[in-house]
């Protein structure tokens, strides 16, 4: 994935949600931070089939209410401690490899953050 400018490698379960979003692959969006959340649009209309309340950092979730992808670099606004918390239920799907700084690193222009997201050979 590209996220702003900064390369990262996600590992996805093999659920059937994932791979509904394969097959969009490769894919473009803008994407926003919430808290060091970075979330960008899919378009996916998929119920929610393992909903948790909390993720991971290094999580990488589908929220249907957006629909979006989620990418947890830390703490979102909801959040007491480092651990994400989320707006409302998603469904996690895989997990992404990151430096701490490549949150703060990811180029930010007006209109969001332009994410690019494919797959490895």
């Amino acid at each position: 994935m590209n996220l702003g400018g900064v390369e990262v490698v996600g590992t996805l379960d093999s659920s059937p949600l994932t791979e509904q979003v394969l097959e969009l692959l490769p894919y473009r969006a803008m994407g926003e931070t919430w808290g060091k959340e970075l979330y960008f649009p899919v378009n996916l209309a998929v119920e929610n089939p393992a909903p948790v309340s909390e993720a991971k950092v290094g999580d990488i979730a589908y929220w249907p209410e957006g629909p979006d992808l989620c990418l947890f670099f830390g703490p979102t606004p909801k959040s007491t401690g480092e651990t994400p918390v989320v707006v409302s239920p998603v469904t996690v799907i895989g997990t992404f490899e990151f430096k701490p700084e490549d949150f703060d690193r990811m180029e930010r222009r007006r209109n969001g953050i332009p994410v690019s997201v494919g797959s490895l050979p």
